[in-house]
């Protein structure tokens, strides 16, 4: 045997032990020369990081591959939690959150769901009463109304000036019921609709009809050949409400327009005024019921706030849309959109 000689040593000498050695062979022949690595190299202090850096990113990638299932589902229920309390907050209270789990998310969601079914009672029984009510005083009232005319018939003068003022106040009462009991079968759809095509030309001029007062100007530019679907006495009912309210409110302001525009798939009716419009804060709420921007208007300037309500319903049990915007400098424009007919 051939004894090997260190002709160089890698690193200081006290790590000679895990240094690295090249030796050649010290007899001559054709004896190729030979590596030598020292096994305990592998423990060198400069690889420490890196094996913790490696062990740490693969027990990150286990613990990431078990959490995500659970942190998946618990973002799924979180989101859906979210669009159903935002529907519920439109008032569709039949939504349903479509949750099964047995943790705290699942009974929230459980929660969630008889809430909404609590708050669906409880407004359906409100619309109940009010379609009962109306539908109850529309009797004695129309006796009044009757009883009336026999009393104007029977005394002059000074009295027939208190009947007038009696027979105006009765007239608004009847109105009132009249709103209500629109009003609540429009929220209850007690009425099965027969959507249908309805002429716009021949809506508004029955609207029109019913609404136009001698001191005002009502402009109408509708196509003759425009047509939508829809119940046509909703039709009229809600043209007919947004007339009321531009002559009463702005009427001495300027005329009136009622116009429609054509569209592939739709037929929008846009009734506008030059008043003063509304607060801007006020347009999102010009349809809630009972609403009236103006408190310091009563029953007889300013009506109960029932109108636009009612033209909402109407619209939107025909399939339709309604919004609100100011004109600019000044005016307000409701912007109704139907469905087109073919």
């Amino acid at each position: 045997m051939s004894s090997l000689e260190p002709k160089r040593a890698i690193g200081p000498p006290h790590t000679l032990q895990s240094a690295v050695a090249v030796v050649a062979p010290r007899h001559t022949g054709p004896v190729p020369g030979t590596l030598l690595v020292a096994l305990d190299s592998l423990s060198s202090p400069l690889l420490v990081p890196t094996r913790l850096l490696t062990w740490g990113l693969v027990a990150l990638g286990v613990t990431a591959l078990c959490w995500w299932p659970f942190l998946h589902g618990v973002a799924t229920s979180v989101g859906r939690l979210e669009q159903a309390t935002a529907r519920i907050a439109e008032g569709q209270f039949a939504t349903t959150v479509g949750i099964t789990r047995d943790d705290e998310l699942g009974r929230l969601a459980e929660s969630v769901e008889q809430m909404a079914g609590r708050l669906d009672q409880l407004v359906v029984g409100q619309k109940r009463f009010l379609s009962d009510t109306a539908h109850e005083l529309r009797s004695p009232l129309g006796h009044m109304r009757v009883a009336l005319e026999l009393l104007k018939r029977q005394f002059d003068g000074a009295e027939q000036r208190h009947l007038a003022d009696l027979e105006e106040d009765v007239a608004a009462m009847s109105q009132l019921t009249d709103d209500l009991l629109t009003l609540a079968k429009a929220d209850l759809g007690t009425r099965a609709l027969d959507l249908a095509p309805v002429s716009v030309a021949d809506g508004v001029a029955r609207a029109v009809e019913r609404e136009n007062r001698p001191d005002v100007t009502i402009n109408v530019d509708v196509p003759p050949d425009a047509r939508v679907r829809a119940d046509r006495d909703l039709f009229i009912r809600a043209i007919a409400n947004l007339l009321r309210n531009a002559v009463r409110y702005a009427g001495e302001f300027g005329p009136v327009s009622v116009g429609a525009e054509v569209t592939a798939d739709t037929v929008d009716v846009v009734v506008a005024d030059q008043g003063p419009g509304v607060p801007a804060d006020a347009l999102e709420r010009l349809l809630t019921p009972f609403y009236r921007h103006d408190q310091s208007r009563d029953r007889r300037s300013g009506g109960v706030g029932l109108g636009l309500s009612i033209v909402q319903k109407a619209v939107e049990r025909c399939g339709g849309t309604v919004q609100c915007k100011n004109l600019v400098p000044n005016g307000l424009e409701v912007r109704l959109t139907w469905q087109r007919a073919v």
